[in-house]
């Protein structure tokens, strides 16, 4: 399966690199929803050759959102400590498209994280129930590890 991922931290790359137009990335930064995605031409750009489906519109749609770092904790994790509260979280996780996305997208640019792309790109890839349930239990056992003062949370 993992044959058939993109390479999301070269995905990154390319849209922070000088050979993608900025005017392409504030296209991407401007997105409304999800869908608008589509009908954006630096999607196109973005993955060239391709013909893009929805899991390419839920990458372009959260890519500016997040800067990568390949020591990052997960995002639930990173929600925890900059003190998201548990309703926010629990509204994208209780969302349904598009809805979910737009949360996301919302609390991501709240916070401005730096993700393992490598990681994130793969819950982007894979959205659904059960990586919504990921970024909950990532949440709360950072919540109780900080209470309890444990520091060894992924």
């Amino acid at each position: 399966m993992s044959a058939n991922l993109p390479d999301f931290v070269a995905l990154r790359a390319r849209f922070e690199s000088e050979a993608f137009p900025t005017g392409a990335r504030a296209e991407l930064r401007r997105l409304a929803d999800v869908e608008s995605a589509a009908l954006c031409p630096a999607l196109y750009r973005l993955f060239l050759g391709q013909k893009p489906d929805d899991r390419h519109l839920r990458l372009a749609f959260l890519l500016p959102c997040c800067k990568h770092d390949a020591k990052a904790k997960s995002l639930g994790t990173q929600l925890s400590k900059a003190k998201v509260s548990e309703a926010r979280v629990l509204q994208v996780a209780r969302a349904h498209a598009p809805l979910d996305l737009i949360q996301l997208r919302r609390l991501l640019s709240h916070i401005e994280p730096a993700v393992n792309w490598a990681e994130f790109g793969k819950v982007v890839w894979l959205w659904g129930e059960r990586a919504k349930r990921k970024l909950v239990e990532d949440y709360y056992l950072a919540q109780f590890a900080q209470v309890k003062g444990e520091t060894h949370v992924k």
